[in-house]
């Protein structure tokens, strides 16, 4: 009889411990955001014009930013075939979804993690990053300078920007920033022709008939035409109109009025980047920008990066994190990062208020685009 308790309360004492397993599991499974719920809500683009990316099967996280631009994974996102994205979140009742009550859509990159950054936290990067740019500038000029950098690396970058420079002019956007340049400085040298120019010419031609008639004037009466005529004089007169405009400044005068045009700004910032995407694509410009910086005799010209880059380095990871004392890793910066590391960066949808949205919209009209959230019926 003893045998029979004992065995008896070890299975009872089993099948307690099992219930209480389901029991746990149970309450643990019904409070993961895994259950087969309906979506409550879709968004789309305010703006119909520029539409939403692509389809893809890959959801898009949805977070809610609380007051103190902390955010919280609140549901899931399905994009459709129409560019809507079906929103499930993960508890309906959240307070959040009410304070959230505009939808911003991002790319998960680096721009909406500055974005998230609090004001003082975007002053000091920005202080950080001014003081960088300032060091590089710098090292790079001391670098330029060295005589290391003058034997052994001048030659073959001239060579790298030269070939760069040759391959952006025949690029097709670089014809159509041509066109542009000339279509708008005509206009200009039109101006200038006949309120500058003009002057100069009239002034000149009088005395040019004068000088014409005498140097030609054997040429005048000869029956046969066996002379030429004598241009020496309108060689003499268009030098003395150059000389004329050069003095009273014509020239860089309508030269200034050239390289303030939209048309002229343009073409040279279409044609500086032109150059750079060029240099990227040149297989030469890795191993030699490797060479540069292992180099140890150019080194010592790089100290004045040393320490705004130490302190830049310091602080910047843990503000973009959203690493706050009391508080655990950015939700939205875990998932950028994670992006990162796989190579498969995706898209994220972040919930506001209207004032948090305005702000945002403030600090950067392009990265956050607006959505009109509709209920489902």
């Amino acid at each position: 009889m003893p045998r029979l308790a004992a065995t008896f309360h070890r299975h009872g004492t089993l099948l307690a411990s099992l219930s209480l397993w389901v029991l746990f599991l149970s309450a643990g499974w019904s409070a993961l955001p895994m259950r087969d719920r309906q979506p409550v809500s879709t968004f789309r683009p305010a703006d119909r014009s520029a539409g939403i990316a692509a389809v893809s099967a890959r959801p898009v996280p949805v977070f809610a930013m609380r007051p103190d631009r902390s955010t919280l994974r609140v549901g899931t996102g399905s994009t459709q075939a129409d560019g809507r994205i079906e929103f499930t979140p993960f508890d309906p009742d959240d307070p959040l979804l009410v304070q959230g009550s505009e939808g911003l859509l991002f790319d998960a990159n680096l721009r909406v993690l500055w974005l998230l950054a609090s004001d003082e936290e975007r002053t000091r990067i920005r202080l950080g990053i001014d003081a960088l740019g300032r060091g590089l500038r710098e090292a790079v000029d001391a670098v330029l300078k060295s005589p290391e950098f003058a034997d052994d690396y001048k030659g073959e970058l001239t060579n790298v920007i030269q070939q760069a420079a040759d391959s952006a002019w025949r690029e097709p956007v670089m014809r159509n920033a041509y066109d542009d340049l000339v279509r708008g400085v005509e206009p200009l040298l039109r101006d200038a022709a006949r309120r500058d120019l003009m002057p100069l010419v009239l002034n000149r031609i009088e005395p040019l008939i004068w000088e014409m008639l005498g140097a030609n004037a054997g040429a005048l009466i000869d029956i046969f035409r066996t002379r030429q005529w004598d241009l020496k004089p309108v060689e003499r007169t268009m030098d003395a109109i150059l000389r004329d405009a050069r003095e009273r400044g014509i020239v860089e005068r309508t030269s200034r009025r050239i390289l303030d045009s939209r048309q002229a700004r343009t073409f040279i910032q279409t044609f500086a980047g032109a150059v750079m995407d060029a240099m990227t694509r040149d297989p030469r410009i890795g191993g030699l920008l490797v060479r540069l910086v292992t180099d140890q005799r150019i080194g010592g010209y790089l100290s004045p990066l040393s320490q705004p880059a130490a302190d830049l380095a310091r602080f910047a990871p843990g503000m973009l994190l959203g690493v706050h004392p009391n508080n655990d890793l950015n939700a939205i910066a875990a998932f950028t990062f994670r992006g990162f590391i796989t190579g498969r960066s995706g898209r994220l949808i972040i919930l506001t208020s209207p004032g948090q949205r305005d702000e945002m919209l403030r600090l950067d009209p392009r990265a956050p685009r607006p959505l009109l959230r509709d209920a489902q019926p």
